[in-house]
Parts: structure tokens; sequence; C-alpha cells
């Protein structure tokens, strides 16, 4: 029985509990573990109900390790476990059996989770955001698997086919009926922040929903709304994921981001500089500095095995650098690339991508010396695409 104890996961913060109570907690656990093999289902369920009605633990104190503990052994166990819970403390709030009895079917038939969720959150847990939240969740995927099933959906690209967001929620359509209602999911996930106005976790599920049933509009705004009131990430990658209808406004969500999540991937960005590529005649300077800038934050703090940011700035380069002052200041101002990015040895190797942008880049801002190898690259042996962007670039020229 000791050797048990010893495995049983402890919180980060057992520093901090008193020694005696953490003594009473292990003893629990491993009371309890020990019950469930025995399938003393009943024992193990008043044991709990005892030691945290008496206020020995708190629930918050005991939940997370215990159901670690009983999720070691087997489902079945657990399963049977939270059903007698639930039986017993059904008016007790905060209701965790409830939500973690969800989350065990959610693990193996949705059908259950689903039917777990509904019951739960039309009963005990009607005041509860978490329930009506996942409730809307699980509708809306549900709603997609039979979906596919029957191999249906929309003609309509989805709003957010440019991001991870894509393809979560299929488009409503009269066609597309399911026994699972997608104004339902909008219903309870609406409701889920009624109840808890400072959860951000369902917005983003929210939002597809809303772009689903054709409401952008109001999805836009809710996510503007809660972006002004907390600096939340992950509502601003949805707002720079919605198509744009204002681009001075998604450069400045752009830099936003960059101050948030300085190491941000660039395919956050790429969609949004290439749609600026394939209009910038009708770009305000302000927003070409701010999509130079993007391009050259990246550069200097993105990874650097990416390499469409180098292709990017080819591109502006060639292209706005005798009609934009703001790309000839930006890179005077960096003259330390060409030590950094353009030494020699870098235009020796293999012509990768990466190799050919970085040459185009040098040749338009430098006046290289004769012999200089990014000569060799660009009248070297390219692929048919690297050759294509090189004439694109003298043809801009």
């Amino acid at each position: 029985m000791n050797k048990q104890v010893r495995a049983f996961p402890v919180e980060r913060d057992d520093r901090r509990v008193m020694p005696h109570l953490r003594d009473i907690r292990l003893k629990v656990l491993s009371d309890i573990d020990a019950y469930i093999r025995q399938r003393e289902y009943g024992k193990a369920s008043a044991l709990l109900q005892t030691i945290v009605n008496t206020g020995s633990i708190q629930v918050k104190e005991i939940w997370n390790p215990l159901i670690a503990v009983i999720r070691a052994q087997d489902h079945t166990s657990l399963g049977v476990f939270l059903d007698l819970i639930i039986t017993e403390t059904r008016t007790q709030p905060p209701f965790a059996a409830s939500m973690e009895r969800f989350f065990v079917a959610l693990d193996s038939n949705y059908d259950d989770a689903y039917a777990i969720i509904l019951a739960f959150s039309t009963d005990t847990g009607s005041k509860l955001a978490m329930a009506h939240g996942f409730l809307g969740i699980i509708i809306a995927c549900l709603r997609e698997l039979e979906l596919r099933r029957n191999n249906v959906f929309t003609a309509t690209p989805h709003v957010f086919r440019n991001s991870e967001f894509a393809q979560f929620v299929t488009s409503a359509d009269e066609e597309q009926r399911t026994k699972y209602n997608l104004t339902n999911a909008e219903r309870h996930l609406e409701r889920a922040l009624e109840l808890d106005p400072e959860c951000d976790f369902f917005v983003p599920f929210h939002a597809q929903v809303l772009v689903a049933l054709g409401r952008t509009d109001f999805a836009t705004h809710m996510l503007e709304r809660r972006y002004a009131k907390d600096k939340n990430i992950v509502v601003l990658r949805m707002l720079m994921s919605l198509d744009p209808r204002d681009v001075v406004e998604q450069s400045n969500r752009m830099l936003d981001y960059l101050e948030l999540d300085p190491f941000a991937p660039e395919t956050y960005f790429n969609g949004y500089i290439t749609r600026c590529i394939g209009q910038w005649d009708q770009l305000p300077e302000e927003t070409i500095s701010r999509v130079f800038l993007i391009i050259i934050d990246r550069i200097e703090r993105g990874d650097p095995r990416e390499t469409d940011k180098w292709k990017y700035m080819a591109l502006f380069t060639a292209r706005l650098r005798t009609t934009h002052p703001c790309v000839c200041s930006v890179i005077d101002q960096r003259l330390h690339w060409w030590y950094m990015y353009f030494d020699w040895p870098q235009f020796m190797g293999t012509i990768t991508d990466a190799v050919v942008y970085k040459a185009v880049c040098a040749q338009q801002w430098v006046d290289l010396e004769p012999g200089h190898p990014v000569y060799n690259v660009l009248s070297g042996e390219l692929t048919d695409d690297q050759a294509a962007f090189v004439n694109n670039i003298r043809a801009t020229d």
C-alpha cells in the first residue's frame, strides 16, 4: 500500500499544504483506490463524501488527484464511481462529478456524452456555464459528424479557410438538416457566456457557430468587444482569421498580435500579407508601412526556418522601393542585415527557395561586387517555381 501512495499524483502546491493535511489526502486517495479495485464503489463514494463534508479536505484539493488515480485503473470503474457520486451529490455544487462523467463519455461515445450533458444542463446544471457551453460544442460536433457520414457539405468556402479554425463548423444550409440543430448550439453557447461573462473558453466556439449561421458581422462585433475588454490572444487570432474588409484594421490587429506573441509562426500573417500584395495599388501609405513592419518583424524575431517572409520582402522591395519612402527608410536602417543574412557562404550551397528570395533582396538593395555568389544563384539551375519568381521580379523592375 505504501508503494501505491508514493505513486499518486501530487499537486504543485503540496509544499505549502500543512503536512498532516497532505497525509490525510494521501490516505484518502489510497483507501479510495483500494475500494475501487475491489469494486466497493459505495464505500469509495461514502469516504469521499465524508471527508469533503467534514471540511477536512476541499473538493479542489482532492478531485484531480482522485480522478487521475481511478482513471489509471480503467474507464469502467471511473464511470461507475462517477455515476454513484452524481446520484448522491446531485444537489451539491460544484457538480464536479457530473462534468467529469461527461468527459469520460466524451473519450468513447459522443452520443452518450450528449445525453449526459443534455440531462445535466436541463436539471441541476441549468445555471452552470460549463454545462451549457459544452452542450453547445457537442451539438455542433455531432452535426459535423452526421454531415460527414452523409457526405453533405456546403459549396460556399468557409470563412476560416486560411486558419486553424477552418472547418470546425460547416455553414448552415437548408439541405443540411440533421437531428442536431446549429441554432440550439448557438443558444447554449450564448447562455454559457451569459452565466459566466468572464469566461473566454467558449468564445471561439460561439464565434464559429455564429459564422456558420451567416452572422459574421455579429460574430466580429462580439469578438471585438471581448478583445477590447480583455486582450485575449485566441480572440485576437480569430479576428485575424475572419475575412478582412478593413485592411487597415487588420494591420493593427497583426501588430497587436506581435506584441502578445513575438514568436508567432508566420502562417498567422501570410494570408493577410498575400491579400495586401494583391491590392497594394489601392492601399494607403500607412497600411503599406504597417504590413512592411510585420514582414520585418518576422525576419528579425520569427523562426529562421520559415521562408515566406523573405518572399514577401522580395516582392515588396521590387514593387514599392521607388514609390513608397517607408520601404527605403526601413531598409536603410537595417544595413546590419548584410552581415547577418547576406554574407557570401549563404549563397554558395544548395539553392533553396529561401536562398533565391534572399538573393533577390540582396540584388535590389546593394550594388554587389563582381563575382558575388548572388549572381550565380539567380542565373543557376533553378526550379520552375524559383525561375518564375525571379522572372516576375525582373519584369517588375
